[in-house]
């Protein structure tokens, strides 16, 4: 079996979603983009993670008046 670089990173990523600051997982990911590792899917895979992640806190704001952030 051999070392997959892509792979390797995803997994990092998928782990640190909760972990990791999201800003850190998603310029990280940026420059793993712009090297050709990762690609859109893989982007769009970890923001789907982030934004289910912050689902819960995005709807306990909405129900007790707190204003949405754009």
């Amino acid at each position: 079996m051999s070392f997959s670089m892509h792979n390797f990173l995803m997994n990092g990523f998928r782990d640190a979603v909760g972990k990791m600051p999201d800003y850190k997982i998603i310029m990280n990911m940026a420059a793993w983009f712009e090297k050709g590792v990762l690609d859109e899917r893989d982007l769009a895979e970890i923001q789907t993670m982030i934004d289910e992640k912050n689902a819960p806190a995005q709807e306990a704001e909405e129900e007790n008046g707190e204003p949405e952030e754009e």
